[in-house]
């Protein structure tokens, strides 16, 4: 399984916080669960972080079985609508996302 994860680094524009998310569950959420190969989604808000940590907002994780699975999400005819999307929801946001790759090992808790 791979997941590619966006890392929403910054601030959400202050007193607009609930709005935001809101908008990311009613406009955004429903796009990414589209995407073809999707396995899982997961929308991450922070509640809390060490004090000289990044400011990271929301960090969004998508499942895929594999890479092919996801370079087919990154050509389908959701990408662009999606992008569209977030481009609106992102006017509450000051700051930038990245994107990444990874394939996670889970282990079981020792003992």
């Amino acid at each position: 399984m791979l997941t590619r994860t966006a890392i929403y680094e910054g601030t959400i524009k202050q007193g607009r916080e609930e709005e935001f998310f809101a908008r990311v569950r009613d406009e955004l959420e429903p796009l990414w669960r589209r995407f073809p190969g999707v396995t899982a989604v997961r929308v991450q808000r922070t509640l809390t972080a060490d004090k000289d940590a990044r400011p990271i907002a929301m960090i969004l994780e998508m499942d895929f079985p594999d890479q092919h699975a996801i370079d087919e999400c990154m050509a389908s005819s959701i990408r662009p609508q999606s992008h569209e999307a977030t481009e609106k929801v992102m006017q509450l946001f000051e700051g930038r996302f990245t994107h990444y790759v990874t394939e996670a090992s889970t282990l079981a808790p020792a003992g």
